[in-house]
């Protein structure tokens, strides 16, 4: 897993991405679920910085390819007044955003690939969407969670791999406020 890992960060692609996203998956095969960052944003907003930090550390490996977690770590190490963690999760951020990105396009026939429910909303608010409708489709043998838009667009997400995996939690969506992932102080 540590050498995938590697070698995405060092080249954040489509096929490092992937590599990295199976061997994490196979350590760590429980995704995060969207009312555990639903939590986790409430102890942002609420400035738990002490609580977030612990509950951020006890999260599953697969943590590491999630944007929203370490945009989440960022802000604590800014709370902390530790700048060289800052720094390392907002480049984290950043790269874990890249490749995710790097998976698709977005459309039917190229679907981004997601580790984790938030990873999808992480990808519209970079692609300055906002999401309206969802529904699950299953396309060309793969099970895709389909976000339309409140510009009209649909924006495809292969969550295949996710479902295959055990799971603890119900797939069950439920529309919550999140904390924007650029606030002003994160592009200092």
């Amino acid at each position: 897993m540590h050498r995938q890992l590697a070698a995405f960060v060092e080249q954040p692609s489509k096929a490092t991405f992937l590599a990295a996203r199976d061997a994490v998956l196979s350590q760590s095969p429980l995704p995060l679920a969207a009312a555990q960052i639903a939590e986790l944003d409430r102890l942002l907003d609420q400035e738990e910085i002490e609580t977030l930090r612990d509950r951020l550390e006890a999260l599953p490996p697969s943590k590491v390819l999630s944007p929203r977690i370490h945009f989440l770590a960022a802000e604590v190490a800014d709370a902390l007044g530790n700048s060289n963690d800052m720094e390392l999760e907002r480049c984290l951020f950043v790269i874990t955003l890249q490749g995710l990105l790097a998976t698709g396009d977005g459309t039917k026939s190229n679907p981004y690939v997601v580790c984790h429910t938030s990873d999808e909303h992480d990808i519209l608010e970079a692609l300055g969407r906002q999401s309206s409708r969802q529904s699950v489709v299953e396309n060309a043998g793969r099970i895709c969670d389909v976000l339309r838009c409140t510009d009209g667009r649909e924006v495809w997400f292969d969550v295949t791999e996710g479902l295959a995996r055990p799971k603890v939690t119900s797939r069950k969506r439920r529309a919550c406020s999140r904390r924007p992932l650029r606030p002003s102080r994160l592009a200092r």
